[in-house]
């Protein structure tokens, strides 16, 4: 009964937290990696898991999945970001949804510049079309994307591209 009153204590104070955050722009720590998208962070007491608004990274089992997430470390393991929520700033997993500032740079753009992701696309759909769907201006990201292919890096660097949506849906239990 007292692990089941901790637990629910401790939930309670997580949500309110991340109530909080959603409403402000704030600087937290990046604790760990989780994959080329997704990473833990902390106030230095409460850790909560974020994931950038506007890219979608390569699946950890799909190809360049594992360099991404290596780059992605390099950037932000270890520092302090501003994370600015987008939408009602939560995921359908409960993840932190927001745009991941490092020095003023957009970490997500960068990230689709450098070849090391895809702008995110809602039901796999190319921009603009269910354009109502986003919660924030997809253009950047889109643009970013545009100059990565044109160039040919990383992930445009073979062919056929395989979008980390399409892949989810072949592989819907990775």
């Amino acid at each position: 009964m007292k692990k089941l009153l901790l637990l629910s204590l401790v939930l309670i104070t997580q949500n309110l937290f991340i109530t909080n955050l959603i409403a402000a722009e704030k600087s937290y720590h990046v604790t760990h990696v989780v994959d080329g998208d997704t990473f833990d962070a902390s106030d230095g007491q409460i850790k909560f898991r974020v994931r950038m608004v506007g890219m979608d990274a390569p699946e950890s089992k799909q190809a360049f999945g594992k360099w991404a997430t290596v780059e992605l470390k390099k950037l932000i393991e270890g520092k302090d970001v501003v994370i600015r929520p987008v939408g009602r700033g939560l995921d359908k997993y409960n993840r932190v949804l927001g745009l991941v500032l490092l020095e003023g740079d957009d970490i997500a753009a960068r990230m689709i510049r450098q070849g090391l992701g895809y702008y995110y696309r809602p039901r796999c759909q190319d921009y603009p079309e269910d354009k109502k769907l986003y919660d924030y201006d997809p253009r950047p990201y889109v643009e970013a994307e545009s100059q990565a292919r044109a160039a040919g890096l990383v992930v445009w660097s073979v062919k056929p591209i395989l979008l980390p949506c399409q892949f989810r849906k072949a592989h819907p239990h990775r």
